[in-house]
C-alpha cells in the first residue's frame, strides 16, 4: 500500500475531522492494505456468491492498481489476491482495461458521495465555498487521488482513454454541480458572473495550486489540516473578492 492510503476510504459515510486526521497519520506511517477501507468494501448487505466474488475482484484490482500501477498490474495478480481463478476475473470483467475503467468511475462517484464534496445550500456563499474547498483538498491529498493521478498521467501518451473517462466522471461532474449552485446565487441576485461553468472550474483550479503539483511530481508530504485550512481561506478570499489592486497616487 502506498503512502496515499487506500484509493477510497470507508464506503457509505462522511469523513469526520477525526478520520481526516487518521488519514494524515496513515500517510506518514503507512499500514498494510485494509480491505474494509477500500473502494469496494461490503455495502452492509448480504451478497450472493457471484456478487461477493465480484467485490473481491474489485477490491484486489484496486490494491494492485494503486500499489503497482496500471502497466505492472496483471489479471493473474488480481486473481491471486482475490482468491479466484483468472477465468473468473475475465467472466466478470472482460479485460484489465475494463476493470481499471470501472475502478475510475467508482472512485469518482463514491468519493463525491462519501466525502460529500458538494455545495451546502444551507450555508452563506463564503462559508459554503470554504467547506467545499476543505473537503475537496482533503480528498485530493488523503484519499488516493495522488496515486490515481500518477497512473493516469503515465498512460496519457499511450492510452489517454482512462484519463478522458476520469475527466468526464470526476472534474466535469464536480464543475457542473458547483456551476448549478452558482447559478442559484445568480438568480438570487447575490453574484454576477458571465459563465458559471468556467467560474466553477476556476475555483477548483485555484485550489489545486502549486502545492498539489509538488506532491504529485516530487512525492512531497501533503499539507496538514491546518495548512489546508489556510490554503482554502486564502483561495476563497481571492475567488470572491479578487485582487485588491492599488492605484498609484
Amino acid at each position: 500500500m502506498t503512502k496515499d492510503n487506500c484509493i477510497l476510504g470507508t464506503l457509505g459515510h462522511r469523513a469526520s475531522k477525526k478520520e481526516i486526521n487518521a488519514d494524515q497519520d496513515s500517510v506518514q506511517n503507512p499500514s498494510s492494505w485494509d480491505q474494509d477501507r477500500c473502494l469496494f468494501a461490503s455495502l452492509g448487505q448480504k451478497l450472493s456468491r457471484s456478487e461477493q466474488k465480484r467485490n473481491d475482484i474489485r477490491n484486489a484490482a484496486s490494491e494492485i492498481f494503486i500499489t503497482q500501477g496500471f502497466e505492472a498490474a496483471s489479471m493473474d495478480k488480481i486473481a491471486a489476491l482475490a482468491g479466484v481463478s483468472k477465468r473468473t476475473v475475465y467472466s466478470h470483467f472482460g479485460s484489465k482495461e475494463e476493470l481499471f475503467a470501472h475502478t475510475i468511475t467508482n472512485f469518482c462517484d463514491l468519493k463525491r458521495e462519501e466525502l460529500d464534496v458538494k455545495p451546502n445550500h444551507n450555508l452563506p456563499l463564503k462559508e459554503c465555498l470554504v467547506e467545499l474547498g476543505t473537503k475537496f483538498l482533503h480528498m485530493l491529498h488523503y484519499h488516493g487521488s495522488v496515486s490515481l493521478f500518477r497512473i493516469l498521467i503515465s498512460q496519457a501518451e499511450t492510452d489517454p482513454s482512462h484519463g478522458i473517462e476520469f475527466m468526464k466522471q470526476g472534474p466535469k461532474i464536480s464543475r457542473e454541480i458547483l456551476a448549478a449552485y452558482l447559478e442559484e446565487k445568480m438568480a438570487d441576485g447575490e453574484i454576477d458572473i458571465a459563465d458559471p461553468i468556467e467560474t466553477g472550474q476556476s475555483f477548483y483550479s485555484m485550489l489545486f495550486g502549486a502545492r498539489y503539483l509538488d506532491c504529485l511530481v516530487t512525492g512531497a508530504p501533503p499539507p496538514s489540516p491546518e495548512e489546508i485550512d489556510a490554503i482554502v481561506d486564502s483561495t476563497v478570499e481571492r475567488f470572491i473578492y479578487g485582487l485588491k489592486v492599488k492605484t498609484k497616487k
